[in-house]
């Protein structure tokens, strides 16, 4: 029975997932008491370094999914808006 479960650890450990799976183990209990060792001005400006790059990010993100606005996307948004107006002083 031991030689079977040496078999299926060493298998595990070939595996690129059984690798990675005890790499990420690794690492999460060095990053958190390697946070804790940090000075609070370095958390601050770490976070607010994460934070700008994060706002980077998502303003590139934005500005590449949004065309400019046209005089005709203006024309058709008032006209819109009037009729929706009418429709509200018809009813």
């Amino acid at each position: 029975m031991k030689k079977d479960k040496k078999r299926k650890a060493a298998k595990k450990k070939q595996s690129l997932l059984g690798g990675a799976a005890k790499s990420l183990k690794k690492l999460s209990k060095g990053t958190a008491t390697g946070v804790g060792r940090l000075s609070t001005t370095q958390k601050i400006v770490t976070g607010v370094a994460l934070g700008a790059l994060g706002i980077s990010y998502l303003m590139k993100q934005l500005s590449k999914g949004k065309a400019a606005v046209t005089a005709d996307d203006v024309e058709v948004a008032e006209h819109h808006l009037a009729s929706l107006g009418e429709e509200a002083d018809a009813g």
